[in-house]
């Protein structure tokens, strides 16, 4: 009874630990940012649509997870916005550490409003891109594709997740 338990302690055991590496592993292609709008985004009238405008922001984050860790962060995204969100007309920013700089682009954008009792309560964001050019300790990140969300943390800031392909 004791060799059994012994044994399935030990199969346990290993499915955790396999587990562990299989997330740990899957985590080091993700770069996590925590990010702040320079100044409140708003959206200025294009056309003669109702509820139709372009919207640029401006924002800065702290890279908090990938090999940038630690960097800054600065970047624009230009948005069309309409009354149920937006889709991305250009974007992107440079990230800078001592020793590294990396520059990524955004494509593909859409904009998504999460609404509770009919107020816009949180912003959702996700499209692709892709580090263009990287240099020094981010050297590795240079030429990568990633895929991207974003989602509201508290009004003026926001959480900003890329998964390298």
């Amino acid at each position: 009874m004791t060799l059994i338990r012994i044994l399935a302690g030990a199969l346990m055991a290993a499915t955790v630990t396999q587990g562990a590496v299989l997330k740990a592993s899957a985590q080091e292609n993700v770069d996590a940012f925590s990010c702040q709008y320079i100044e409140a985004p708003t959206a200025e009238p294009f056309g003669a649509e109702e509820g139709r405008g372009i919207s640029v922001r401006d924002y800065s984050c702290q890279v908090m997870q990938g090999p940038l860790s630690g960097a800054v962060l600065t970047a624009r995204a230009v948005w069309e916005m309409n009354k149920s969100g937006g889709r991305l007309l250009l974007g992107g920013g440079v990230i800078r550490k001592p020793g590294a700089v990396a520059v990524l682009q955004l494509s593909d954008g859409k904009l998504e409003y999460v609404t509770t009792n009919g107020e816009v309560t949180e912003v959702r964001t996700s499209g692709r891109g892709a580090y263009l050019l990287a240099s020094g300790a981010a050297a590795s990140l240079s030429g990568k594709t990633f895929v991207y969300d974003t989602k509201t943390t508290t009004p003026g800031q926001f959480y900003f997740e890329d998964k390298r392909e």
